[in-house]
């Protein structure tokens, strides 16, 4: 049986992070109508694994991987995106924009689109992603140069060439 206290832990953990699994599922390329049983999935791993966790460590690397993995699994399953001309348009330009960066991002390889994740929309340091990934501090910064640079030419080719 499940403490008082452990379930208000896992609540909190939930309201706190729920956002930051929601929009890095959408950066690794979850499709939006799949966005909610993704994230489900990631909260579902943290509630069976929930006594194995190490408290001591910050909790959003751990959330990371799960998310990273769901996300992998689900692309497994799907095996293709629906191609620019199968989505529809978002009324909304912010919406436009972000869809456009997840899916360019969903063209990188899982460890580029990682590293870009990280440093670049969650504002992690060289050092701290290296710490999370277990890979040497220049083998980020040298993907992560590889990663904008083929994030841009995928967000260009999906502007058409602009």
């Amino acid at each position: 049986m499940v403490s008082e206290s452990a379930l208000d832990a896992f609540d909190e953990i939930y309201d706190r992070e729920f956002e930051y699994v929601w929009r890095n599922l959408g950066r690794f390329g979850v499709p939006e109508h799949e966005l909610p049983d993704a994230t489900h999935e990631v909260f579902l791993v943290l509630h069976r694994r929930w006594n194995e966790l190490d408290r001591s460590r910050p909790i959003r690397p751990w959330l990371f991987g799960v998310a990273r993995r769901v996300a992998a699994d689900a692309r497994a399953k799907r095996r293709e995106l629906p191609s620019d001309e199968e989505m529809v348009a978002p009324s909304d330009p912010m919406v436009a924009q972000r869809n456009l960066l997840w899916r360019s991002l969903a063209a990188l390889d899982d460890a580029k689109r990682s590293i870009v994740i990280l440093h670049d929309l969650e504002g992690y340091t060289g050092a701290e992603i290296a710490e999370q990934l277990d890979i040497p501090v220049n083998t980020v910064h040298s993907r992560l140069r590889l990663a904008r640079a083929d994030l841009l030419a995928e967000v260009n080719r999906r502007r058409g060439g602009r």
